[in-house]
């Protein structure tokens, strides 16, 4: 096991892409902290992950033979995010990796787009990267190790209608990545970004029926232009990507980004 006894916070673990990064990473040994935020945002037009959710995330990650923690958080939240991490610290003493994956979506024309849409959309993804990295790097930098996983988009390297506000927050966190990077490689700290294409995961399930689309056509139009036509993305691959780069072998990655898009970014040019 390549990450044995080392500790991960995942936010956004309930379901979805990160609870798939958190059962990656607990094959290889590591111990598992999930954070959610278990309540609705008025702005999202789905439901969020519960609190239920989250605890059967976490009995669900710690069937795999690891350590799991779950504990409700609001990344938007500076004070939740250093609470979060002050718990982690005192039950396991350490953090060796970050999985920043906490987000939601909705398509709304910025013309329509009412302030609060734009301002929970960008704290949540931009803001709650930022303030989980503010709060857990510095014992990162402690201990002279880390890894710090950001989860964008193939909207964080082009646009798309109805989602400047999405886009914007992704784009951001390429370019935090990016900075982050250069400021913490001397303390062996690796920080690089995921970037998925259209996964099928309850966030877009929920955004489907939120404009009263069938699931099957809102799936075949959402995945439009990936390259692969038999390969449907998945929460699997994603996390894949995530816990290649946490493992010794990308030592030498940093600031850099993987894209899980099957071809969609390379074929709209």
């Amino acid at each position: 096991m390549k990450l044995k006894d080392q500790v991960a916070i995942i936010t956004g673990g309930a379901r979805g892409n990160g609870l798939a990064i958190a059962k990656a990473l607990a094959r290889e040994g590591c111990n598992i902290v999930l954070s959610d935020i278990c309540e609705n945002i008025a702005s999202v037009p789905y439901g969020l992950s519960s609190r239920t959710d989250l605890d059967a995330a976490v009995t669900e990650v710690g069937a795999l033979g690891v350590k799991t923690l779950g504990l409700v958080c609001d990344v938007r939240s500076s004070a939740q995010v250093k609470a979060m991490v002050d718990e982690v610290m005192a039950k396991f003493g350490r953090i060796d990796i970050l999985v920043n994956n906490a987000g939601i979506t909705s398509l709304v024309a910025t013309v329509d787009m009412d302030e609060a849409t734009w301002d929970d959309t960008i704290d949540t993804h931009l803001k709650g990267t930022f303030l989980c990295s503010h709060y857990a790097v510095p014992h990162m930098i402690a201990a002279h190790s880390g890894k710090v996983i950001c989860l964008s988009s193939v909207g964080g390297q082009r646009g798309f209608g109805m989602g400047s506000h999405y886009c914007a927050a992704k784009h951001g966190i390429i370019g935090f990545t990016k900075s982050l990077a250069m400021e913490v490689a001397d303390h062996n700290i690796n920080v690089n970004v995921v970037c998925p294409g259209t996964i099928w995961t309850p966030m877009m399930q929920g955004l489907a029926a939120s404009f009263g689309m069938e699931q099957d056509e809102a799936k075949a139009q959402f995945c439009e232009g990936h390259l692969f036509k038999d390969r449907e993305i998945t929460s699997e691959d994603v996390a894949e990507a995530a816990l290649w780069l946490c493992l010794p072998v990308s030592r030498c990655v940093t600031g850099n980004l993987i894209t899980v898009d099957s071809g969609w970014t390379a074929a709209a040019g």
